[in-house]
């Protein structure tokens, strides 16, 4: 799988493993990482926080390309739940067939945890 920062939100620098990622950065099986973005101390809560695609790792991991007939992703925006305030997706599209699928747990207003694992 897969994490690279959606080139819609082109002032955004996603972090992954608290470093600036610029391109894809795939994760082996069984792996685990965080990812975010950094927020400053006056951040207001907003439904449309981060964007980020979770991508299948197939023709995906060499920067931003992404071959729709091969791969699969979920393109998705992160924010605050409008009835909840907790951190989930707020917004999704799906590009092609993703080969995985995620859960989301552990919420609170400011992080969340997702799990990754084959469709």
């Amino acid at each position: 799988m897969c994490i690279a920062r959606d080139p819609n939100w082109d002032d955004q620098v996603l972090l992954v493993g608290g470093r600036a990622a610029e391109k894809a950065r795939c994760l082996r099986p069984g792996a685990s990482t965080s990812f975010g973005i950094r927020l400053g101390a006056d951040t207001e809560p907003d439904e449309n926080l981060m964007g980020v695609i979770f991508g299948d790792g197939k023709v995906f991991g060499f920067g931003m390309k992404f071959d729709y007939e091969n791969a699969g992703a979920y393109q998705s925006t992160l924010g605050h739940h409008p009835d909840t305030g907790l951190l989930a997706v707020t917004d999704e599209t799906k590009l092609g067939t993703p080969s995985f699928k995620y859960s989301v747990t552990d919420q609170t207003q400011w992080s969340m945890k997702m799990t990754f694992e084959d469709a």
